[in-house]
């Protein structure tokens, strides 16, 4: 068993992996980490994101609203019930890891069949760097040599591990360890 921690600016009960948003790093499904921390700065930056966004949308509406920043701890069950899951696991930030995320984050859903997907977590720095050598990667078919240039300048050994939920099937790995708690931003 293992904690994992998700951070939103949603409260829910449920987990709908439908609900998640495409072209991420491991496609569309619902995504958490072992660092609590981590967790709590996604729902941070997230939250700033839409308060940008209620301004920028709509300047006659309140825009003081608040927007809540939930964190969600769960305990990561593997055993024999969910064997027949797909899982991929990436032990470190390599050429397959990219090409994978790549992939992912050019599509609104998942470009895999895997049920989960553990693995480095590609950050804000990790886009400018791929954005930067896009398309020379995809010039050059995404080489080797190329994917090694790239992944020299992200520093993997920064990128937290994070857990990627695919499917119902998957989700049923999670059980709720704590109902919500709010985060003091």
């Amino acid at each position: 068993m293992k904690k994992l921690y998700h951070g939103s600016i949603f409260e829910f009960d449920d987990i709908d992996v439908n609900k998640g948003r495409g072209y991420k790093d491991f496609g569309r499904g619902f995504y958490t980490t072992a660092v609590a921390s981590h967790a709590e700065k996604l729902a941070l930056r997230n939250k700033a994101i839409a308060e940008r966004r209620n301004v920028l949308l709509d300047k006659s509406k309140d825009s003081s609203k608040r927007i809540p920043v939930v964190a969600y701890r769960y305990n990561y069950i593997c055993s024999e019930q969910f064997e027949n899951l797909k899982v991929k696991i990436f032990e470190k930030a390599d050429s397959e890891w990219l090409r994978f995320i790549i992939e992912n984050r050019l599509s609104k859903d998942s470009v895999h069949d895997y049920d989960i997907v553990i693995g480095p977590t590609a950050d804000a720095e990790t886009t400018t760097i791929i954005n930067e050598y896009f398309d020379e990667l995809k010039e050059s078919g995404y080489a080797e040599e190329i994917c090694q240039k790239v992944i020299d300048e992200l520093k993997p050994e920064n990128l937290p591990k994070q857990y990627f939920f695919r499917t119902k099937e998957a989700i049923q790995t999670l059980k709720s360890d704590t109902i919500k708690r709010q985060v003091i931003n």
